[in-house]
């Protein structure tokens, strides 16, 4: 066949290639049922398992009430439970919940993209993301006999399955199981036009900043306040990293 129905490669019947684009899956073994349902079943399932119980508390409770009372009671839990988002903490604590498992399964498939998934299927999970001005912030957990300098050697491909303009890695300190991750996504200080010294209204607002207090000098490029240590435990400044205004 032609070479335009897709890869030819010998031994094997040649065909179109897939409709959507999937990584790589690491097999030690031969493929198995059970291997596929885990790979394109259970796996995806977990991912959404956030959304998927979210889903099924509502159907149950609605579901639930219709089969104890009637229509009409159903409809009042619905509504109560709508109501529900009226709630700015409930509302808030919701879309976070849905930005962070959107963020999780973002991540989880870059790192299969990048080639990071190790011969047990493993990639770095993440168990904290915040949002900053320029993207979110990760903090990732690397599977067994992996290493920061891993992700950073792939932060291209990442930041390319994640669309994002780069990824940063730092090894935590402390800790080198562990890596932080900023997602850069733009660029924070294009929004921000003249800024002002956050002490500068320190004067008319009555009020007195103390040296032993981090002096603000100026935002990092993530869009956040970068702060200098002049006096405490810290027997020199420190700097925030990427210090731009």
């Amino acid at each position: 066949m032609s070479a335009m129905f897709g890869p030819q490669v010998p031994g094997r019947p040649s065909g179109l290639p897939p409709a959507l684009e999937t990584p790589a899956v690491p097999i030690r073994a031969q493929s198995t049922p059970g291997s596929r349902l885990t790979v394109y079943l259970l796996r995806p399932a977990w991912l959404w398992r956030r959304e998927l119980a979210l889903t099924l508390a509502v159907l149950a409770a609605v579901g639930g009430s219709w089969l104890v009372g009637d229509w009409l009671f159903a409809v009042m839990i619905a509504v109560s439970l709508g109501s529900l988002l009226s709630v700015p903490d409930v509302r808030s604590w919701l879309a976070g919940l849905l930005w962070r498992a959107r963020v999780i399964r973002r991540w989880d498939a870059a790192c299969r993209f990048a080639g990071l998934a190790t011969h047990n299927d493993r990639v770095p999970r993440i168990v904290v993301a915040v949002r900053t001005p320029a993207g979110e912030r990760l903090r990732v957990r690397l599977p067994k006999g992996g290493a920061a300098v891993d992700v950073a050697d792939r932060g291209p491909w990442l930041a390319s399955s994640l669309e994002a303009s780069r990824v940063e890695v730092e090894a935590d300190e402390d800790n080198a199981r562990f890596a932080e991750v900023e997602v850069i996504r733009r660029d924070p200080l294009d929004g921000f036009g003249v800024l002002t010294w956050p002490w500068a209204p320190a004067p008319d607002e009555g009020w007195v900043a103390s040296a032993w207090d981090p002096v603000p000098v100026g935002l990092g490029e993530t869009g956040e306040l970068v702060t200098v240590a002049l006096l405490g435990n810290a027997s020199t400044p420190e700097i925030g990293r990427g210090a731009q205004r």
